[in-house]
C-alpha cells in the first residue's frame, strides 16, 4: 500500500510539473502531449511492476484494498501538503502579495494530475487483467 502510495505520489508531482511548465509556456504543444504520453506508459508499467512484487498469489479483494488505498494516500497528502501552506500564507500576507491569485491555477493543476494517476491506476489495473487473461489462455492453449 505504501509503495503505491509513493508511486502514486510521484505520478502526480511529475504531473503537475509537465502541467506547471506548459503553463509557463516552457513546452510547446507537441512536448507537453508527448511528455503526458512518455511518462503516463512509464508510471503505467511502473505501477504494475510495483503491483506485481508481492507475488500473483493475492486475491482480487487484497489487491483491490491495496490500490485504492495507495490513490487515496495520495490523493490526501500531496494535495494537502501542497495547499495547506497556500492556504495558511494566503490568510497571512497582504492580498498584494499575490497569493489568492495562485489558487485558483494550483488547485487545477492538482485536479487535473489526479485526474491523470487516476487513469494510471485503471490503466495498470486493465493492464494486469489483460496479463492475467492472457497467461490463462496460453496455459488453456498448451495443454
Amino acid at each position: 500500500m505504501l509503495v503505491l502510495g509513493a508511486l502514486n505520489a510521484m505520478s502526480l508531482a511529475v504531473f503537475s510539473l509537465i502541467y506547471a511548465a506548459a503553463a509557463k509556456q516552457l513546452l510547446t504543444q507537441g512536448a507537453f502531449l508527448a511528455s503526458l504520453v512518455v511518462f503516463f506508459v512509464a508510471l503505467t508499467v511502473l505501477w504494475v511492476r510495483a503491483e506485481r512484487s508481492r507475488g500473483p498469489a493475492r486475491d482480487v479483494l487484497s489487491r483491490a484494498g491495496r490500490i485504492a488505498a495507495g490513490l487515496v494516500l495520495a490523493s490526501i497528502a500531496v494535495p494537502g501538503l501542497i495547499l495547506m501552506p497556500l492556504f495558511f500564507v494566503n490568510e497571512h500576507v497582504p492580498p498584494e502579495a499575490g497569493v489568492a491569485k495562485m489558487l485558483g491555477p494550483v488547485m487545477f493543476v492538482l485536479l487535473v494530475s489526479l485526474a491523470l494517476v487516476a487513469l494510471v491506476n485503471v490503466a495498470g489495473v486493465l493492464a494486469l487483467g489483460v496479463s492475467a487473461i492472457l497467461r490463462r489462455w496460453t496455459r488453456s492453449a498448451s495443454q
